[in-house]
């Protein structure tokens, strides 16, 4: 049968499947999933790897291809691969009965995949044996609602063409547009998808867990039936869970499973992502948080996820809040905050760490960070430039709840200060420079800023091309969260043009290490 025909043979029934998940004679709502066997591994990093770009670079070739991917996690901190297979989880990039090669539907196939197929060397089976030559356990990361299919013409899937009423299409969810192929969760037929296609995976693969990515992406339901609909996301992820923990049962060692949501307990209940139900239930071994937000709210995560012993793992983005890509002190400075904050390791999403024919030009630097984010010590020491920086993000089509603290950008007042949280969880050895840089847009030459850190006012600036820079003793900085006030001090010339503050930057020249 035809990979179409057996598509359509569940499509065409999910009545029926719903009137069983209704009856609970396919699984109970409410009745908590079997608990896996022995405490899940604790990971100093997690490296996710969208799967594309390193077979993209590769060009076809598959050494070079296992090169860029293995390559850059060798003698690294990296103790975890979550590994997407590249199509977004609509079409895959796998021998699949379940979903379609990636462009068949458009005619616009990825050839190599096809070959490496052909030739014995299906994807994930590759990748599973690969990382356990390496002693790295990996998971398959699913993208549950990916959208590239919006714009990508080769990852648009035939069941979306053929079910368009399976889509949300471009609503608004608080002043803020979703893609419009975003997959409607509320449907039965789209649930089973996600399942059959989990099934598979675990039937022919031998990975050690899998990763549910739900912020790729949201949303999931119709704007205002969140809440209401959420259920039906635990029920899934309920099922899911009992048929991992059959096939870890029939394997005799467990399969772990981690869910990638938001970065505030808020957010993922807007998102309906239940959470707290889900560790109540415990349905999941390990969280990952965050998706190009920089203040992540690890500390309540962590309220809820530790009692349960369930790991949590804020995601340090490849660019994350206007910063593309991140620099290396900033990612030194948030991975400090993260384990400041009480994470169990860091989780590294939209990272490009091999260093040939890299098409994001970000490898080598990317690489030797590998080797200290995963141990707060060894990076406070080894990293001599560090930066922690006021999260500057705003909601976004893929992202309708996120950055919901966010305060930059923002238009500087006369009348009153602005304040702006600054995160910086480091303790500075003796002689360590620091300075605060503020970037303004529109400001002007005579411009005078009043700025207060903390309560102390901030003096001696210097300017250059938008920027403001002064000194600033480690006596004024609080371990944790600093609150700065920004102030416009009149008379300012030209005061009909804005002046948005658009960066707020805590720069720290640590002394060299001691060899």
């Amino acid at each position: 049968m035809s990979v179409r025909a057996r598509a359509a043979s569940w499509v065409g029934s999910y009545g029926l499947v719903a009137t069983l998940l209704a009856s609970g004679l396919v699984w109970s709502n409410g009745a908590p999933a079997a608990e896996p066997p022995g405490k899940a591994k604790r990971y100093r990093v997690i490296f996710n790897c969208d799967g594309h770009a390193v077979a993209k670079d590769a060009q076809g070739d598959l050494g070079q291809w296992l090169e860029n991917l293995f390559g850059p996690l060798a003698e690294s901190h990296v103790d975890a691969l979550f590994w997407c297979d590249g199509a977004g989880g609509n079409t895959a990039n796998y021998d699949s009965q379940v979903l379609e090669r990636t462009g068949a539907r458009a005619n616009l196939p990825r050839t190599y995949i096809d070959r490496w197929i052909a030739e014995g060397n299906d994807p994930p089976a590759v990748v599973v044996r690969e990382a356990k030559k390496r002693q790295i356990d990996v998971f398959y990361s699913l993208r549950f609602n990916d959208i590239h299919d919006s714009f990508i013409p080769d990852e648009m899937p035939t069941f979306k063409v053929e079910h368009p009423e399976w889509m949300l299409g471009e609503q608004d969810y608080d002043g803020v547009k979703s893609f419009k192929t975003s997959l409607n969760f509320a449907f039965p037929g789209v649930r089973e998808l996600k399942f059959r296609t989990v099934e598979e995976l675990f039937q022919k693969y031998d990975f050690d867990g899998l990763e549910i990515d739900f912020l790729r992406g949201a949303p999931y339901f119709l704007p205002g039936t969140e809440s209401q609909n959420a259920p039906l996301l635990t029920q899934l992820l309920t099922r899911i869970r009992r048929h991992l923990t059959q096939r870890a049962a029939e394997r005799g060692r467990p399969i772990r499973l981690a869910v990638r949501v938001d970065e505030s307990l808020k957010s993922c209940r807007l998102n309906g992502f239940e959470v707290s139900r889900w560790i109540e239930l415990g349905l999941i071994d390990m969280i990952a948080m965050g998706s190009g937000v920089m203040d992540i709210q690890v500390e309540e995560f962590k309220a809820l996820a530790a009692p349960k012993e369930i790991q949590i793992y804020p995601c340090l983005y490849g660019w994350p809040s206007r910063y593309s890509p991140v620099p290396a002190a900033l990612a030194a400075g948030l991975a400090l905050n993260y384990h400041a904050q009480g994470a169990d390791g860091i989780y590294l999403f939209n990272w490009f760490p091999h260093t040939k024919n890299n098409s994001e030009s970000t490898g080598p630097y990317q690489k030797g960070l590998l080797k200290l984010l995963g141990d707060p010590v060894v990076l406070q020491r080894q990293q001599q430039q560090l930066l922690f920086a006021a999260d500057r993000g705003r909601p976004q089509r893929a992202y309708q709840y996120n950055w919901l603290h966010c305060v930059l950008p923002e238009k500087l007042p006369v009348d009153k200060p602005l304040e702006v949280a600054l995160r910086a969880f480091a303790r500075f050895p003796e002689r360590t420079e620091l300075s605060l840089q503020i970037e303004v847009d529109g400001l002007q030459s005579e411009d005078m800023l009043a700025v207060t850190c903390n309560g102390t006012p901030i003096t001696g600036w210097q300017r250059s091309k938008g920027r403001l820079q002064a000194k600033i003793g480690a006596a004024q900085l609080r371990f944790g969260v600093n609150r700065v006030g920004l102030q416009l001090v009149p008379p300012a010339t030209g005061a009909a043009t804005p002046r948005t503050v658009t960066a707020l930057e805590l720069h720290a020249t640590q002394p060299a290490a001691a060899p």
